[in-house]
């Protein structure tokens, strides 16, 4: 029995350190809100993989829009989003403008994220509507998906 004892001790730290590592991904709650606005983010339908996802950015709004490649995943838990934790984030500093009532897709693969795991996930982008005065105002859209 004294023999069994290290072997079953060592199997409950390696079931617990798998545990571990595929669940500390998740960090804290998120606080980014999503704003109710006239800009949609939807998923262009057969595009999702746990790798990546091609978007729909719909402007249904009166108003020019501006957005960049920046993006964040975050996953449902415990029914509350959370942010997911990654390494350094590294985008491209460019920004796309999107006229009054157009539509345009944008190609993101989740890489800093690594593959998503089987969830409820939602990917947030933030926008800036461009008002005529020279005057700017940020918002955050979202588009959630499922990952079975």
């Amino acid at each position: 029995m004294k023999k069994k004892t290290p072997i079953i001790l060592l199997c409950v730290v390696l079931v617990l350190g798998i545990y571990w590592c595929t669940n500390n991904r998740i960090g804290k709650k998120s606080d980014i809100q999503i704003s109710d606005s006239d800009v949609s983010l939807i998923i262009k339908e057969g595009t999702l993989t746990n790798t990546g996802v091609t978007l729909i950015v719909k402007n249904n709004s009166d108003q020019k829009i501006r957005y960049g490649a920046s993006f964040e995943v975050e996953i449902k838990k415990y029914g509350a989003w959370h942010k997911l934790k990654t390494g350094d984030q590294w985008f491209l500093l460019y920004a796309i403008e999107l006229d009054a009532g157009e539509s345009r897709e944008i190609e993101h693969g989740f890489g800093d994220y690594g593959k998503l795991k089987k969830g409820t996930y939602r990917i947030i982008k933030d926008m800036t509507y461009l008002y005529e005065n020279g005057k700017e105002r940020g918002f955050n859209v979202a588009a959630e998906f499922t990952i079975k």
